[in-house]
């Protein structure tokens, strides 16, 4: 065997191989790679996304000026950029200089090790002739692969290059330059080619010994995994790269994504992260001709069909836990090049122009404990979104009970989303329940996470405790904190307040919320309720305590409470001290923020104490649908309530002791609806 670690990790007796394995044979080395080089320029087989002889000329300007950029080792990376006057340092964190104006973020040499701009350096090369683009990036190669060998194990510690979920991105990333200079031997040497295979062998067996156990970056070592082990099938372990792939992502689909569809860190992003690189792996295995296993596509189908449900009237994913806004018309539209024939999918994609929309309007999906209302599929749809489930796998936030409202084209109601992974105070901000629409409980914050011995509890093995009750005049969900082993408050981990929400939907047009707080003890507790507000400006009515939004046009919001003694109301706007409140974070960028006002309601009480809200949406130009709530005086009940409706009519609305909330007049019937 000769002694060169490519070489002997060949196959010899794979077909094209003879010259290489001749020269082997001799013990001549230097021979045998140049053999090895030559095949794979030559070599027609396996096939990528486009032909390596005609590789794309498109270059944008963003590419160009990366690589321009790179040219002189400046590099912009979680939007903190750095200029390298000496070597390239690839473990360099410029936001842990000390002075630094950026919150510091293990992020940076994370993401600087995935080398995005190696592919904007070949496609400067490609489409410009201009030999500098090239000479960096073979200098980059292969200064990264001397200064970074690969480890005995995967220790996943912030900071190192190694990580497993950029080697998984790098597998993926590497390729495609590969493709892109694979031709071009005057510009990317025999050397360089040859080093970069041997390094993605050494991804290769590295993904496969210490590969994630669960969660998106598992989904993306196994897609760099499937990668290599198909466009590099010489490899005397390529077959076993491949089978594990295939087991793993199998056995993953079924655990970590639920029979709702959504993947268990229930978080709209990284939901979307897995489905691009299940993608991108079954694109893989149709590209080379290998028959994945037929589950894949099954579960690919409930992931598609999940984000549709979720999906807001703006045909976005709402941003919940550490989530962006993922507009869904592309993702659809790309699905059905896997699961043809669903007109549902198509009506997204094509802007409602084909297809139809779906059956149903409104949904519960029951393990991931997302109570979705709507009153129809346009974009002008009232929708809100509540979150009554688990904690999360990960990228968890403080958020149960929390939800998100839209009407009339414009979101109301917003969530925190997420913000960039550092040490920032917003950051902490848009995790805790802070930046959610939940309760606070004597200024103590839902806390679920830093419990070790509950991690197992973050994924359900049962659907979640949610009431859901729908027909065509309204939408009912309830469900509670503080019940499930885990559901404390504060960084005490107080336990004993329990929180139950239920959410009425009269459709098409307004919902009644009620806030339920049972404490442990007979003290006196002080509550806050919390709702963000996507609006310019928000006012509080002094006499009837109500909360309205000030949007100049398109949609604005009321929120009418029932008004008791003890109700405080007010607005925070763009606060920062005692405590981060009235916040939007710029999902875009994840650095910045709009100050956005966050309405308080917030009461005093002993034993079981409830708030009643009605959140009443108006078109630009239009009327609230409900015009005032007053408290019942001659119902004797824990809560009693009248809506004044805009046509006049009355509503009336009471929280009986058995904890049934009981509405008359929608539809013409009496509902009693139970709690969660």
């Amino acid at each position: 065997m000769p002694q060169d670690r490519l070489l002997a990790a060949l196959n010899l007796d794979y077909p094209g191989l003879e010259a290489v394995r001749a020269a082997c044979d001799r013990n001549d080395l230097a021979a045998a790679r140049t053999a090895l080089a030559a095949y794979y320029r030559a070599r027609t087989k396996p096939v990528w996304h486009f032909n390596p002889s005609t590789p794309p000329k498109n270059l944008s300007k963003g590419a160009r000026r990366a690589a321009d950029d790179a040219l002189r080792h400046t590099f912009n990376v979680c939007y903190v950029p750095w200029t390298f006057t000496g070597p390239i340092n690839w473990i360099f964190n410029p936001t842990g200089l000390p002075g630094s104006k950026n919150a510091l973020t293990y992020e940076w040499p994370e993401q600087f090790n995935r080398h995005a701009w190696w592919r904007d350096l070949a496609q400067a090369y490609i489409a410009t002739r201009d030999v500098r683009y090239a000479n960096e990036l073979v200098a980059e190669l292969l200064d990264w692969i001397a200064k970074n060998p690969r480890p005995a194990n995967a220790l996943n510690q912030t900071g190192l290059s190694w990580r497993t979920l950029e080697a998984g991105i790098r597998a993926s990333a590497w390729t495609e330059v590969f493709f892109l200079m694979l031709r071009q031997r005057e510009a990317f040497p025999d050397a360089a080619l040859l080093a970069m295979v041997e390094s993605l062998r050494q991804h290769a067996e590295y993904l496969d010994a210490f590969h994630s156990t669960a969660g998106n970056w598992l989904f993306t070592e196994l897609t760099g995994l499937l990668t290599i082990g198909a466009v590099f099938p010489e490899f005397a372990a390529a077959s076993s790269w491949r089978k594990n792939a295939f087991d793993v992502m199998e056995q993953r689909l079924k655990g970590d994504v639920y029979p709702d569809g959504l993947e268990a860190e229930l978080t709209p992003g990284y939901h979307v992260v897995c489905m691009d690189d299940l993608i991108s792996f079954l694109s893989i295995a149709r590209l080379e001709g290998y028959t994945p296993p037929p589950s894949l596509l099954v579960q690919l189908e409930k992931m598609h069909d999940a984000m549709m449900w979720a999906s807001a009237p703006d045909r976005y994913l709402p941003p919940l836990n550490d989530s962006w806004f993922v507009p869904i018309k592309s993702l659809l539209a790309r699905g059905l090049d896997y699961v043809p024939g669903r007109e549902e999918w198509k009506f997204f994609a094509t802007d409602s122009k084909q297809g139809k929309p779906p059956a149903k309007t409104s949904c519960l999906l029951p393990w991931s404990g997302w109570a979705v209302m709507r009153s129809g599929w346009d974009d002008k749809a009232t929708y809100l979104l509540m979150d009554g489930g688990p904690f999360g796998l990960a990228h968890q936030h403080e958020d149960k009970l929390s939800f998100v409202l839209h009407a009339y084209g414009r979101e109301l109601v917003h969530d925190a989303g997420t913000h960039m992974y550092d040490v920032s105070e917003m950051r902490k901000y848009v995790v805790s329940a802070r930046g959610h629409n939940v309760i606070h409980v004597d200024g103590l914050e839902q806390h679920r996470g830093d419990q070790n011995a509950l991690k197992a509890g973050y994924v359900r093995t049962q659907p979640s405790v949610v009431v859901w009750q729908t027909d065509g005049a309204y939408d009912y969900a309830s469900a509670s904190y503080g019940r499930e082993p885990g559901e404390n408050w504060g960084p005490k981990h107080l336990g004993g307040m329990v929180h139950t929400r239920r959410v009425l939907f009269v459709k098409p047009g307004y919902w009644i919320v009620v806030d339920s707080l049972i404490p442990a003890d007979a003290k006196e507790h002080v509550y806050d309720s919390t709702f963000h507000l996507n609006a310019s400006g928000a006012a509080v009515n002094p006499a009837t305590k109500a909360v309205a939004t000030q949007n100049p046009d398109g949609a604005n919001l009321n929120i009418l409470p029932l008004v008791t003694p003890d109700l405080n109301v007010r607005i925070i706007t763009g606060q920062m001290q005692p405590f981060v409140q009235g916040w939007l974070p710029e999902t875009k960028t994840m650095r910045d923020a709009g100050a956005r006002p966050c309405a308080y309601f917030t009461r005093k009480g002993s034993g079981l104490v409830h708030f009643l809200y009605v959140f009443s949406p108006q078109p630009a130009g239009g009327a609230s649908p409900v015009v005032s709530v007053a408290r019942n005086p001659v119902v004797t009940a824990p809560l009693a309530a009248v809506l004044t409706l805009a046509n006049g009519q009355k509503q009336h609305v009471m929280l009986a002791s058995t904890g049934e909330l009981i509405v008359d007049g929608i539809a013409g019937k009496i509902l009693r609806l139970a709690a969660g």
